[in-house]
């Protein structure tokens, strides 16, 4: 299925990275580094690089050739990048795995929830998941917030599922579903024509003009 892209929100501009938009995640993932040190598993020393990013970015060009897919979030204003999110597809048909990390300048603004909210609606009506997974580590409140926010249910602790970057510490995982779009908070998103019918109508309004959201948390 051909990926329709940008996905348009209150405050954010979502699509595949580019090389040009190199520096600017770049820059973020270097002032986040510390905390995804923390709680992203992918996120080795080997990581930090410039070289690493541009690695990560030439492998998601390709997106039309591929089942899930990775998005930069932008601000709509200013054309700042914001945020990272993906939905990537699991062994299991039709179900997506999603995540989320926000650039420090935006922490707190409800950016991800933005970002993690309008994927999903992509997963549910252009892709046609039939569920997303997501999860986050023990003492990680903010995306435990999140991820309750969106209306996720809460499937299991994964125990010692994976190990910290920063210091070898074992982790355990808390992990949710969501099976339907419905339980979603309300977010006006554009830039996808084919929705199934009957699906949330939330989904085809047009967005606000730059700058006004409704958007919280």
């Amino acid at each position: 299925m051909r990926h329709l892209m940008p996905i348009v929100t209150p405050r954010l501009i979502l699509r595949p990275p580019r090389l040009g938009d190199l520096d600017s995640i770049q820059t973020a993932k270097e002032e986040a580094w510390p905390d995804l040190q923390r709680w992203m598993t992918w996120a080795f020393d080997n990581q930090l690089s410039r070289q690493a990013m541009e690695d990560s970015i030439r492998r998601t060009m390709d997106y039309q050739n591929q089942a899930g897919i990775a998005l930069a979030g932008f601000h709509r204003i200013n054309g700042d990048f914001v945020v990272r999110t993906a939905l990537d597809l699991t062994d299991e048909q039709d179900v997506y795995e999603t995540g989320f990390w926000v650039a420090p300048k935006y922490a707190g603004q409800g950016m991800a929830t933005e970002a993690a909210n309008a994927a999903i609606r992509y997963a549910f009506g252009h892709l046609r998941a039939k569920a997303i997974s997501i999860g986050y580590f023990d003492r990680n409140e903010p995306s435990r917030r999140i991820v309750e926010k969106l209306g996720f249910q809460k499937l299991r602790v994964a125990h010692n599922a994976a190990t910290r970057c920063l210091d070898g510490t074992k982790l355990d995982r808390h992990e949710y579903i969501l099976t339907s779009p419905d339980a979603l908070p309300e977010l006006d998103v554009h830039g996808v024509d084919a929705i199934r019918p009957g699906f949330n109508t939330a989904f085809r309004s047009p967005a606000p003009p730059p700058g006004s959201s409704g958007v919280s948390g």
